[in-house]
Parts: C-alpha cells; structure tokens; sequence
C-alpha cells in the first residue's frame, strides 16, 4: 500500500499522483490511441484506466488518495455527473419535442460520445481543484496535445506533408496555450474560445439542418476533444486572469 501511495514528480512540481493514477493515466492513454488507430480491443485498456481504480476505490479494495484528493474526485464525479446529465436530457427533450413518443429509440447519440464527455469534465475539473488555474490548464492542455500529436503521427507516419500540417493544425495549438497561458491567462483563454468555435466551423464538426442528436452523433470524437478542452481551459484562464487583476 505504501508503493500505491508514493507520489511522483511531474514537469519539475510535486502533483501527489500515486503509482496507481500514473498506471491509469498511461492506460487511457495507450487505449484511447490504438483504439482509434488500430483496434477497438485496445478500448479494454481505456475502460481500464477510466474506470478500473474508481472501482477498486469504491470497493474499498484500494485506498492511494489523500483527502485533498478524495475531495477533488467527489467535486469532479459530481461535475461530470451534472453535465452529462444535462446532454443526455437535452437530447431527450429535442429529439420528443413534437411527439409523444417518450421511451422509444428514437435519441441516437454515440455511447462513446457521451464517456468521452463524462471523462473530460472529470479530469479537468479534478485537475482545475488539485492545482492552481495556470498550472492545471497547461498541463491539461499538453495532455491532450500530446495525445492529438501521437494520434497524427500514428495516422500519418509515411506521409510527412499532412503529418506536419496536421500537427501544426490540431496539435499545435493546444502545446503553444500550454505554454503562454502561465504568462497571458487572459489573452490566450480569449484565443482558446475562439480557437473552439473556429474549429467547429474548419472540422464542420456541426451540420446545420441536423437534429440535436445527430449533430452531436456526427461531431462525436473531434467536438468532444478539441472545441470542449478548448472552451473549459479558455474561461477557467478568463476568469483567473479578471480574480488576479481585480486582487491587484
């Protein structure tokens, strides 16, 4: 139990990450890239990563988190909880709007759509409590960086022209706000916010005409993890950036 409570060193700061959230973090990682590029079995890994700790947790069969910890997962669990609720019953209430049909197939949205929701209110809003706005931020923001970066060279790995410009597109924003934003909170949360409803107009992440439903079935994977961070560490540095500047 002491090995599953060490704590480990990130990017030069002290972020109390036991061995078992680390083990975790790499598993969603590697699942959720060799799920999209290779094979849906790696998915197994994801959901083991995702879920597999929370479960022992709640089991009582593992206990690596301190109470500043145990803290931020309830507030994050909670989160996650609401706005996926709220997704699911706007769905709901779109798509029944001119029938009475309530209870019948008719609300199409991707499972994987709405896990993907779930995880990335969670984990950003666990890191938004554990850290301090800036610090959590960027390093959510390098998080999925990397991941869209290894996700495009996995994609492209002999084709060195969308290799470049595809990094530079989807990737390369998320590691330059990963940076800037210590220094320019408010600049780059402005740039982040617009960057989010930019990309769902360059991805045509949205099809107008769609339902509600089909409109979040079809911007599915790219709308939850590129316009969604953006827009959640574009306010959090917003609203930082104003707090600090009012405090001076």
């Amino acid at each position: 139990m002491n090995v599953l409570r060490e704590k480990w060193h990130w990017f030069g700061g002290v972020t109390n990450l036991s061995l078992v959230t680390v083990i975790a973090i790499a598993l969603v990682a590697v699942g959720l890239l060799l799920g999209a590029t290779t094979h849906a079995a790696f998915m197994i890994l994801f959901a083991l990563g995702a879920f597999g700790p929370g479960l022992l947790r709640q089991m009582g069969l593992l206990d690596d988190l301190d109470e500043l910890q145990k803290e931020a997962a309830a507030k994050s669990g909670l989160r996650a909880y609401l706005v996926t609720a709220i997704l699911l019953m706007a769905v709901v209430i779109a798509e029944n709007w001119n029938g009475l049909d309530l209870g019948l197939a008719r609300e199409h949205v991707p499972a994987s759509s709405v896990v993907l929701l779930m995880l990335v209110v969670y984990y950003a809003s666990y890191c938004l409590s554990f850290w301090d706005t800036r610090k959590a931020v960027s390093r959510v923001l390098l998080a999925i960086g990397l991941f869209w970066l290894s996700f495009v060279v996995l994609s492209h790995p002999s084709e060195p022209g969308p290799l470049i410009g595809e990094s530079l597109v989807v990737a390369g924003p998320f590691l330059a706000a990963a940076v800037l934003c210590r220094w320019f909170p408010r600049t780059v949360g402005l740039a982040l916010i617009a960057l989010a409803l930019g990309s769902i107009y360059f991805f045509h992440m949205i099809r107008f005409g769609d339902s509600f439903a089909e409109s979040i079935a079809f911007g599915g994977f790219t709308l939850l993890l590129i316009p969604l961070p953006l827009t959640v560490a574009g306010v959090a540095l917003i609203a930082d950036g104003s707090k600090q500047r009012g405090e001076e």
